[in-house]
């Protein structure tokens, strides 16, 4: 935890409150927040819903790099 914690804290996220164990999110780090929960509403989920029948085994992670890049570009996301 302490870890995954002064990641966060270095790439300005979080700061930690004085005096306590708590943090509090930055300005930035809400932006991401949004940004990532959007990407995942609006073109991860209803992605995944249309991708079809399940990919023969040994296969899933090139069909689904190759479905994402077609949800990113759709979406006009810079992969």
């Amino acid at each position: 935890m302490t870890y995954d914690l002064g990641r966060l804290v270095g790439h300005g996220l979080i700061v930690r409150i004085p005096k306590s164990q708590r943090y509090r999110l930055t300005a930035d780090g809400l932006r991401q927040c949004a940004f990532l929960t959007k990407l995942a509403d609006r073109v991860l989920d209803p992605g995944f819903a249309r991708r079809g029948p399940p990919m023969p085994e040994g296969r899933h992670w090139q069909a689904f790099d190759r479905s994402l890049g077609v949800l990113l570009q759709r979406a006009n996301i810079a992969a």
